[in-house]
């Protein structure tokens, strides 16, 4: 049975929010490429997409992602600068010779074409992203008006399947082997996009909603997000969102981080140590490995895993090419052999690992040159004492860009410009990018500078 009409109901919702609700050209482009992303996340048989439709590079909801890709970079390149925008040199050319090793890498690649492409395809969503999105971002209105739409959109695709759940119907809701997968195809995949999606509401619970109605109203969204992560089981996407929930409380309040801190520590030491909630997470991390296994502490327990059988498998293999590596988009095809699990052979899940094996030590060392830069920009604006509204900005960017970066260890999202989760993570990282890219001393007419975009209450006028 196919529950075809709870696609198209949230295609419907989605396209009206775009059509009616949000009237930025750019924000409007960012929004279709998100939701074709969005369907290609989804449980698309379950929903009547016929492999036919989807697969290959030439099927028609193919050339659709691709086409909505276009149209994205073609508003990102019609962004101009802000005038007080700092191009961080140094950033952009890390990035630059990344992208330029990916193409290279191509012609060395089993099938020169698929590798090419997807680096091609991963260069324009670099530009769109790097360029388009960080001059966007660069506003505080439109880091509102951006928010928002990831706010619409936790509640159009995350509640309503919950709720149909909980009424018992189960219709149009995805369960693989007892698993809640709810939206999307698998529940790793909703695991991953609940814990990048919760700073959002985080950010709406705290610094939008006005009336004790809304703040119930995204206490309760809360609550869902959080049942559907322990009914899914995704280890990954539960602790991913914890760690989300940690940084953005610990950017957002100055007064109270060492609490936090420790706060987490205590919490970790609770589940180490009590026999009952021990026993439980354990059950919980070790979801679908061998249970005949003698494991009694959660780091002898990462032995059992069939990711571990991967990596060690494939290791040995990656590092004989560790100068040049096998080609973007390429490694992950050596996986195979190394687990009987034909699912999880498709993939290394590890994004590190596998941009090591595509691209061998020098992509892997820009990579984490990346990673290096935004760390330090976000570390800076985290010691920034700015207005409540502004630290909660920061705040939302660099929880999702923590928890992104945590849980791209265990997934290979990272690269995959088809991936809902790899636009999400990357256009988390133009906000960090955007957010610290404003300098005031380059603006000498004035004594002070003062930014009107702050203002909650023109933000909320204006959007």
């Amino acid at each position: 049975m196919t529950a075809i009409p709870v696609l198209i109901i949230i295609i419907a919702i989605f396209l009206w929010l775009l059509r009616f609700r949000f009237r930025d050209r750019f924000l409007r482009a960012y929004g279709l490429f998100f939701l074709i992303l969005l369907i290609y996340a989804s449980n698309k048989e379950f929903y009547g997409i016929s492999p036919a439709m989807s697969e290959g590079a030439f099927s028609p909801l193919s050339l659709v992602r691709w086409g909505l890709l276009a149209i994205f970079v073609w508003y990102a390149w019609q962004m101009r600068k802000p005038a007080s925008f700092g191009i961080d040199v140094a950033f952009s050319a890390i990035v630059v010779l990344l992208l330029c090793d990916m193409m290279i890498s191509s012609v060395y690649a089993d099938s020169f074409s698929y590798s090419f492409m997807r680096a091609l395809s991963f260069a324009l969503l670099a530009f769109a992203v790097m360029g388009g999105m960080a001059f966007y971002l660069f506003s505080s209105v439109n880091c509102l008006r951006f928010f928002h739409l990831n706010y619409c959109t936790a509640w159009i695709v995350l509640a309503p399947l919950m709720v149909l759940l909980f009424l018992a119907s189960g219709y149009g809701v995805t369960i693989i082997m007892g698993q809640y997968a709810g939206f999307f195809g698998n529940q790793n995949m909703f695991g991953t996009f609940s814990a990048l999606i919760t700073p959002y509401v985080l950010f709406h619970w705290r610094a939008v909603a006005q009336k004790r109605r809304e703040k119930w109203l995204d206490i309760c969204l809360l609550l869902l997000i959080f049942a559907g992560l322990w009914l899914s089981g995704s280890r990954n996407g539960m602790s991913s969102c914890l760690l989300a929930i940690v940084v953005y409380f610990f950017v957002v309040n100055l007064q109270s981080r060492l609490k936090i801190f420790l706060a987490g520590i205590c919490l970790a030491v609770a589940f180490t140590i009590s026999p009952t909630l021990k026993t439980d997470l354990t059950q919980f991390v070790r979801k679908g490995t061998d249970k005949t296994a003698q494991v009694t502490d959660f780091s002898s327990q990462i032995f059992e895993e069939r990711r571990y059988e991967m990596w060690t498998g494939v290791w040995p293999m990656f590092w004989k090419q560790k100068l040049t590596g096998y080609g973007f988009a390429s490694s992950h095809l050596l996986v195979f052999p190394f687990t009987k699990d034909e699912a999880a052979g498709r993939a290394l899940h590890n994004s590190y690992l596998e941009i090591f094996g595509d691209l061998g030590l020098p992509g892997l060392i820009l990579l984490l040159l990346i990673l290096y830069r935004v760390g330090t920009k976000a570390f800076v604006l985290l010691q920034q004492r700015g207005e409540y509204l502004e630290r909660n900005i920061n705040a939302v960017f660099i929880a999702v860009f923590v928890a992104g970066s945590a849980n791209a260890f265990f997934e290979s999202w990272m690269f995959s410009v088809g991936n809902l989760t790899s636009l999400m993570y990357w256009g988390s990282i133009a906000g960090v990018i955007a957010r610290r890219a404003w300098r005031p001393v380059e603006v000498r007419e004035t004594r002070s500078v003062v930014r009107p975009e702050l203002r909650y209450t023109a933000a909320r006028t204006q959007n």
